[in-house]
């Protein structure tokens, strides 16, 4: 049975959010909890699927590859379920939404450079029921609370 998140489950996730290196015994203290209950919650968080695993954020992501770009995508019809598991198969895309309104993807791709960027834009193109892809590269990230 799943339950509610509360206060200390908000904390803690915060706290894992800024930092999901934290020490366990830093992230009790922060929270005003045990280490064991604090691990406790850590189980049930990830048994229950709000915590679905943890990663690493680069200080420098630009360094990793060279260009992040933005795929808007329109369809023929309501078919973002039957396209995501295609789509899931490019490497390249990071992330993949479905939006409500004229759009009806969105994708965040992380590519090379610019011809790779292009070469992959044309090959999710060509793909069945696919109406539209509008290309937007990111030139700045101001900020990323992910």
């Amino acid at each position: 049975m799943k339950r509610q998140l509360d206060d200390v489950d908000r904390a803690i996730l915060a706290r894992l959010r800024a930092n999901a290196r934290e020490p366990l015994s830093a992230l009790a203290a922060n929270v005003g909890r045990s280490r064991s209950a604090v691990q406790e919650r850590l189980k049930r968080l990830e048994r229950d699927g709000v915590i679905a695993g943890y990663t690493l954020r680069s200080a420098t992501p630009r360094q990793a590859a060279g260009l992040q770009a933005y795929f808007f995508i329109r369809m023929t019809g309501p078919l973002c379920a039957r396209i995501a598991p295609q789509i899931e198969r490019f490497p390249e895309v990071q992330r993949c939404v479905s939006l409500a309104g004229d759009i009806d993807m969105a994708l965040l791709v992380d590519v090379e450079d610019i011809a790779a960027l292009e070469a992959l834009r044309e090959r999710i193109a060509r793909m069945a029921d696919i109406v539209t892809v509008t290309t937007a590269p990111i030139l700045s990230v101001h900020f990323d609370r992910r």
